[in-house]
Parts: structure tokens; C-alpha cells; sequence
């Protein structure tokens, strides 16, 4: 294994295995930092490995587990506020825009044109902790 496939494990291992892409503020100078790598050479690596930027990866990821919980029953009292946080967007702005741009629709819309039946995603122990720690503040 070449030494970019070696960044592309541990990049995984941090972004994915770490859920890392739910950290609002977790930028790609962290990773690069934690990867003891520069930005600059992160960025050649992430673009190499994944054909696409570091943000549109998170992104990804960020989308991918918002529309799990938007078709989650057990997520209907939770707004699509609640659940972009949950995924790690600091904003509704930054949220409704990632989602857009992903699927073509709003998370309300989306949410709304699928049946919210899956089951088996919310994190057990009744509202999910980044919810429970937002309202604290």
C-alpha cells in the first residue's frame, strides 16, 4: 500500500470510525494536525484519495446520516433544525444548503415525501445528546 492509501486508512479511521465529521468546528487543519501532515498535503491526499474536497466529504457523510434520522419515526419530535446539529452543521443555513446541493430537496421536503417508518437510528436513551446539550445552553 502506497503511503496515501496509509492517510486514506487513518483519514477514515478518524472521519468515519470517530464520527470526527460530527464535530461542527473539526476542520481539516485538525485532521491534517492529528495526521501530522500540512494542510496543503492533506488537501493533494484528500483529492487523490476521495477525488473531492475535504468539506464535501464531511458533507457527505453529514448528509448521509441526516437523511437516515429525517426517515426515522422516532425522530419526527425533533425538528430538521434539531437533526442538522445533530449531524454536526452549525447552522440552518449551512444545513439547508449541504442538503440541497446533495439531494436536490430540503431536509423538510425530504422528510416530509418519505415515509418515516425506519426504525433502529436514534441513539437510545431518548433525545439524542447533542440535542440534550444545545438545550442546556
Amino acid at each position: 500500500m502506497h503511503k496515501q492509501g496509509i492517510h486514506k486508512d487513518r483519514i477514515d479511521a478518524i472521519l468515519i470510525k470517530g464520527k470526527k465529521y460530527r464535530e461542527p468546528d473539526f476542520s481539516a487543519q485538525t485532521l491534517a494536525e492529528m495526521l501530522e501532515v500540512s494542510a496543503s498535503k492533506l488537501s493533494r491526499i484528500i483529492k487523490d484519495e476521495y477525488g473531492m474536497a475535504y468539506a464535501d466529504i464531511v458533507h457527505g457523510y453529514r448528509i448521509q446520516d441526516a437523511k437516515r434520522y429525517l426517515k426515522d419515526a422516532r425522530m419526527l419530535p425533533y425538528s430538521v433544525d434539531d437533526i442538522g446539529t445533530l449531524v454536526g452543521f452549525k447552522n440552518r443555513q449551512s444545513f439547508f444548503a449541504a442538503f440541497r446541493k446533495a439531494t436536490g430537496t430540503t431536509p423538510e421536503r425530504y422528510r416530509r415525501d418519505t415515509d418515516a417508518t425506519e426504525g433502529n437510528i436514534a441513539p437510545t436513551g431518548g433525545e439524542p445528546q447533542a440535542i440534550r446539550k444545545e438545550r442546556r445552553t
